[in-house]
């Protein structure tokens, strides 16, 4: 599975804030954790942000902070707010577009395992992935 940069610096910080405990960081700590361009993640911040994922705190020691418990953030509404026009398949996203998409059983296919796919992340949370464990499913 392909997913943008943004989609990955959001995940990552939004780990790292969770893992911080409620208290806020500036995109700068964050970035040289993650070891990531700060002026990009700033742009990922801001729409978190504008879409109440986490709080923007301003002043001397302001920074982000989580808007909901760790538990209370789900994976697939990440993957909405900077995947949902560019979709993984391409043949079923809204940029690219697909001219024979009535008539495609590939396109049925790839939609319904992306919805699929969107459901299961719906049941995985940031608090599911805080633990830097892996844990293998059988």
């Amino acid at each position: 599975m392909k997913t943008s940069r943004k989609t990955d610096y959001a995940l990552h910080a939004l780990i790292i804030l969770g893992r911080n405990k409620g208290q806020e960081l500036s995109v700068k700590e964050i970035a040289e954790i993650e070891n990531v361009s700060a002026s990009y993640l700033a742009k990922v911040m801001q729409e978190l942000s504008n879409n109440k994922i986490v709080i923007s705190v301003e002043g001397k020691k302001g920074g982000y902070r989580l808007n909901k418990k760790a538990d209370e953030i789900n994976l697939a509404d990440i993957m909405m707010i900077f995947e949902a026009d560019d979709n993984i398949f391409e043949c079923i996203d809204k940029v690219h577009g697909c001219t024979i998409k009535d008539r495609c059983k590939i396109h049925a296919a790839f939609a319904d395992a992306y919805q699929k796919m969107l459901d299961h992340l719906k049941k995985t949370t940031i608090k599911d992935i805080l633990n830097p464990e892996v844990k293998l499913s059988n």
